[in-house]
């Protein structure tokens, strides 16, 4: 009988601690994933009824206050009134933050609780359903400037890739373009699949030689001299028995750090990579959000790849270091890594949603967040000086600018052999005291030096006369 209450008293211990372990991992996930699962535009409890709504969506406004979405009511000819989403014009300009009620994409799913004003206070919930026909939902005022963003659509054309403009100190986007795109105001159109994609945040891409910037910051983790480091570049180099060739087997001579990143040689960085090893370029890559799935309110974006362990190979490894092999990345995440630099080594959470309007007109604004600190102060400084010299003598010097000082890197991401490859430049600026950080990528068209740096310039010059 002893025996027996043994056994009942563990198994009871035993259920116990399962039922405690299990509790906490559901309410580890809820905190973690409760905002996505609220969001998700298969939540059948956020869907709202446009003939009868119990209660009216706000709408979604630009940073200027331009109304891009409201709500408007139709009547038919027995006189019902049924309400319906109107986008305004220009909200094709941002289709991809705005999103589609149709779709369930874009800011239209993320914003659902504050346009359904479900993040209200209980004595204002209380207040509209005691005294409100309807409840009315909260607007949403984003972070974005549309005269910023149409400039970006207009002037990247027919082209396919994506623009990120954001301020490195509040993490705010200021502008965030994906092509090829949809009108949300077409309503009996139906777009294509891949414009429904945010490429911004979706998208993932090799990083060419913009990757060389992580690669450097590892570097100098462990060694501060590594500037005084040189190399005698042939335009193919053997590093540690591995072959590395420079785009077009450019011969670059002998180069020491900044002279590498103006020319953007590969096999200088292929060999610091071999010199510091795996473990180094891969926590390094990590500080920066490689490998992250990044959980922000109102955001969602892929994680950014670096795949790379005890088990990559040597050659790998180098190709890994100049942003090719398996290294692929989100334009979004290349625009907060320029602005972890341009922020002293500090990464901000980057936001798209500046303040909630409610009922009243009172506006709660989102403050933001520091999300990391990935490098030192000193560090970054060292990063940024190399950058601008990239813009003022090397690859980048389409992008410069007369009215300010620009920092920036190219990348030139080679894919498929039959294929241009895709043309890259992520940089900040005014470089003495930015306020903009920047990502172009433009798929499939050519050069980052060609192609991506003088569209990157255009737009912090513009973005600049903007007052930003």
């Amino acid at each position: 009988m002893m025996h027996l209450k043994r056994n009942i008293k563990r198994a009871l211990i035993i259920l116990l601690a399962l039922f405690l372990l299990l509790s906490v991992y559901f309410y580890y996930n809820l905190s973690l994933y409760s905002e996505r699962w609220f969001s998700n535009p298969n939540n059948t409890r956020v869907r709202v009824d446009m003939v009868n709504p119990e209660i009216i969506p706000g709408s979604i406004m630009d940073r200027n206050r331009n109304v891009l979405v409201d709500t408007k009511t139709s009547t038919s000819k027995d006189g019902t009134t049924s309400y319906y989403r109107d986008y305004n014009k220009n909200s094709k300009y941002a289709a991809h933050v705005v999103g589609s009620k149709k779709y369930g994409i874009g800011g239209e799913a993320l914003y659902i609780r504050y346009l359904l004003g479900y993040d209200n206070n209980l004595i204002e919930r209380i207040y509209q359903k005691a005294f409100l026909d309807q409840e009315q939902g909260n607007n949403v005022i984003l972070t974005i400037d549309m005269d910023l963003q149409k400039y970006i659509s207009e002037n990247m054309g027919d082209e396919k890739g994506s623009v990120v403009v954001m301020n490195p100190q509040s993490g705010e986007i200021l502008a965030m373009v994906s092509q090829p795109s949809f009108d949300p105001s077409a309503v009996n159109e139906e777009p294509e699949d891949e414009s429904l994609v945010n490429r911004a945040s979706y998208g993932m891409y090799p990083p060419g030689s913009i990757m060389k910037i992580v690669t450097t910051a590892a570097a100098l983790e462990v060694n501060e001299d590594i500037g005084d480091y040189t190399l005698e570049c042939k335009g193919k180099t053997d590093i540690g028995g591995v072959p590395i060739t420079c785009y077009g087997e450019k011969a670059h001579g002998e180069v020491n750090l900044s002279k590498a990143m103006e020319v953007s040689c590969n096999a200088y960085f292929a060999q610091l990579a071999h010199d510091i090893g795996w473990k180094q370029l891969k926590k390094t890559g990590e500080a920066f959000g490689f490998n992250e799935d990044f959980l922000f309110s109102d955001i969602r974006m892929s994680k950014s790849q670096l795949p790379i362990s005890r088990r990559t190979s040597l050659e790998e490894l180098a190709w890994s270091s100049v942003g090719q092999a398996k290294v692929t990345v989100t334009p979004l995440h290349m625009a907060m890594l320029a602005s972890t630099i341009a922020n002293g080594g500090v990464m901000q959470e980057p936001r798209l949603v500046y303040g909630i309007e409610g009922r009243t007109g009172r506006i709660q604004i989102q403050s933001g967040s520091k999300l990391a600190t990935p490098i030192s102060a000193e560090i970054a400084e060292v990063l940024k000086d190399i950058m601008v010299d990239v813009v003022e003598n090397g690859t980048g010097s389409k992008a410069k600018s007369k009215a300010m000082l620009v920092a920036g890197k190219t990348g030139t991401a080679e894919v498929a052999s039959d294929k241009k490859p895709h043309s890259w430049f992520i940089g900040f600026a005014p470089a003495d005291k930015p306020t903009l950080a920047i990502a172009v990528i433009l798929e499939n068209a050519g050069t980052g030096s060609g192609n991506a740096a003088p569209l990157a310039g255009k737009i912090l010059r513009k973005a600049s006369e903007l007052g930003y």
